[in-house]
């Protein structure tokens, strides 16, 4: 029997969490007999209980709220300097109540507080993969990554809205905030090593390294990215005009992105990024640094509860 643990983001789903949580703490009730639960009261804080939880003996751990509370979690299954998995058989869940659930929508996890409450209980373990980004320059920083990171465009997004408070956030909000960074943005020149091997280097709008399919609040940047695959779906989107941006921003609603001849798939296991310019990252929905990065895959690192 798993040793329990559920951590609540009361700020998530624009803090609707918090005043439902007497009925998600009665649908996670009705298939786990014992649980306990705490609170978190700031941003990353959950990846320091998470940690501590299992550490302290949890080997279930269920999230309450969005890709941001999944995102924390998860980094919370690391150890702070290993780069290891604290518990190889500890498992994540997630109960959706969020406003970004991208992740969470791509992997079918239901809504209702009860299905998915049941769907953690009924299912299995299931290994998926999960990124780290490694910053360079001194005291080098790891981070991971659950669903996508991405340069330039996506990250200048997520700045430009990093001061909209968290329970007003959406879709809405990231869409109102890319055609904002529009109006001054210009594709930036990166050079990328793919495997060790393979070198590009040209302006890109955007590049996305994936390994869910979705991201700000329902692009579907990488419509083939499978999160158990041992690989990245890299994206790059070449340089283009604004108008034309705009005119594209369907393919990314309908999944059809790669018809566009401006972008280029790629598989990959590990993308180093340089430029000479000031290129922001994101991850998640969260701000990064600058770039240089890399961005590694860790195969099958974490369990997951999912159907």
């Amino acid at each position: 029997m798993n040793k329990v643990h559920v951590i609540v983001n009361p700020y998530s789903a624009r803090g609707q969490t918090e005043k439902k949580w007497g009925s998600i703490q009665s649908a996670i009730k009705a298939h786990f007999r014992e649980f306990k639960y705490v609170f978190t009261e700031k941003p990353r804080q959950a990846t320091e209980i998470a940690r501590s939880l299992i550490r302290d003996g949890f080997d279930l751990i269920i999230g309450v709220g969005g890709d941001g509370t999944l995102n924390e979690i998860s980094n919370g299954f690391f150890g702070e300097t290993s780069g290891k998995t604290i518990n190889q058989d500890a498992a994540l869940g997630i109960i959706p109540s969020g406003t970004g659930s991208d992740f969470i929508r791509f992997m079918k996890i239901p809504r209702e507080f009860e299905k998915s409450a049941a769907m953690i209980k009924n299912s299995k373990n299931k290994k998926i993969d999960i990124g780290k980004i490694t910053y360079g320059g001194a005291g080098a920083r790891e981070q991971y990554f659950i669903n996508v990171a991405d340069f330039g465009l996506g990250a200048e997004v997520i700045k430009r809205i990093a001061n909209v408070q968290s329970v007003q956030r959406g879709a809405l909000t990231y869409y109102r905030g890319l055609l904002a960074t529009l109006m001054n943005y210009r594709s930036k020149t990166v050079t990328l090593t793919v495997d060790g091997q393979q070198q590009l280097r040209g302006e890109y709008l955007i590049g996305a390294i994936a390994n869910g399919r979705i991201f700000g609040g329902g692009m579907i940047i990488a419509p083939q990215a499978e999160p158990n695959d041992g690989f990245f779906d890299l994206v790059l989107i070449g340089d283009m005009k604004k108008l034309e941006i705009i005119r594209n921003t369907r393919l990314l609603y309908t999944g059809t992105i790669a018809k566009n001849p401006k972008v280029v798939i790629l598989k990959a296991r590990n993308i180093k990024v340089e430029s000479q310019e000031d290129v922001f990252t994101e991850y998640d929905g969260e701000m990064g640094e600058k770039l240089p990065a890399e961005f590694s895959i860790v195969a099958r690192a974490l369990n997951f509860r999912i159907g």
